[in-house]
């Protein structure tokens, strides 16, 4: 049984399998440098239906557990009104905060753990014709310093 590795080991170790075997653990060690794909303050972070998201800087996470409300004006009509979305996230597992798109950018906004939390958009926006299902939805939130 040994016998049949010795001409493995003998291939191991020409120069070509050596570059071979820097190449492949110098990728391994880029790949699993810390680079993070974490959200970070100021990011606009899409956030599907039923998903969550960690607020930057914290261990606390917020899902998107709801669009309470949909009356923005449908592409393709003309309204008096452009309506509002209504959303309701739930902050580290039983806080529910509501944020609405529309007129009073207030609205929009709200504190969690100290840092301020924007609805910046819902997609799909409505059109006349179309229906949607709840997993359609996404949420574009940006978490900023509750200080700025």
């Amino acid at each position: 049984m040994t016998a049949s590795w010795r001409p493995l080991r003998a291939r191991l170790r020409r120069p070509e399998s050596q570059v071979l075997r820097s190449l492949v653990l110098a990728a391994l060690a880029i790949a699993c440098s810390g680079s993070s794909t974490a959200p970070r303050l100021g990011d606009d972070i899409d956030v599907r239906y039923g998903a969550s998201v960690r607020v930057p800087g914290d261990t606390v996470q917020v899902q998107f557990t709801a669009v309470t409300s949909d009356s923005r004006c449908p592409s393709g009509a003309q309204c008096i009104w452009a309506g509002e979305a209504a959303v309701l996230f739930t902050v580290g597992g039983s806080e529910q905060v509501t944020l609405t798109l529309g007129a009073n950018e207030a609205k929009a906004r709200t504190i969690v753990r100290g840092t301020q939390m924007l609805l910046v958009a819902l997609k799909p926006y409505p059109t006349v014709s179309g229906s949607r299902s709840r997993s359609d939805y996404v949420a574009t939130i940006r978490f900023t310093s509750a200080k700025d």
